[in-house]
């Protein structure tokens, strides 16, 4: 199944299922997360270098949620990264987000993933992950017509729009 466009509609269940991981992902925040970081080990005298960590069950399973659920979304996220970041250093601004901009976030965090192993369980040990969550969910309780037209405004935006006020 092809990933969906960046500005397909969003589902408010689908935001329903991925929201209830919050308190399972706060559970095992911040040290349980990493079973066994990437690096080199000794086995024997020699030298093995591990290219892939182990993570908590809980950090394969949300991944495979968010694909499923649609919010791994085809745009160019790469170029986006620098937003990401710029929110990852500024949480408070992720206060104010629109559902599109978390979306973005999530779609980052989960494809930057497959190229730098171990990114998306360091989004979720710091919090990132969980307070992308909770904004959603404090949009998706917002009333049903707000959530709405937070869902329009995002996905008429400008794609080139600062994703910061979003």
């Amino acid at each position: 199944m092809l990933p969906l466009k960046l500005n397909d509609p969003i589902d408010p269940a689908n935001v329903e299922e991925i929201i209830e991981f919050i308190p399972r992902l706060q559970e095992i925040i911040p040290d349980r997360v990493t079973i066994r970081s990437p690096g080199i080990t000794e086995d024997s005298g020699e030298l093995i270098l591990e290219m892939h960590g182990e993570y908590h069950p809980l950090i394969q399973e949300f991944m495979d949620a968010l694909y499923r659920f649609g919010f791994v979304r085809d745009f160019d996220w790469p170029v986006w990264q620098k937003y990401a970041e710029g929110l990852w250093k500024h949480p408070e601004c992720l206060k104010t987000a629109k559902i599109l901009t978390c979306v973005k976030l999530l779609t980052t965090h989960a494809r930057k993933d497959r190229f730098c192993d171990g990114h998306f369980a360091a989004m979720v040990a710091c919090g990132h992950i969980t307070a992308i969550l909770t904004r959603m969910e404090t949009l998706l309780h917002s009333s049903g017509e707000r959530w709405q037209r937070n869902c329009a405004l995002s996905m008429a935006g400008d794609q080139k729009s600062n994703p910061l006020v979003v």
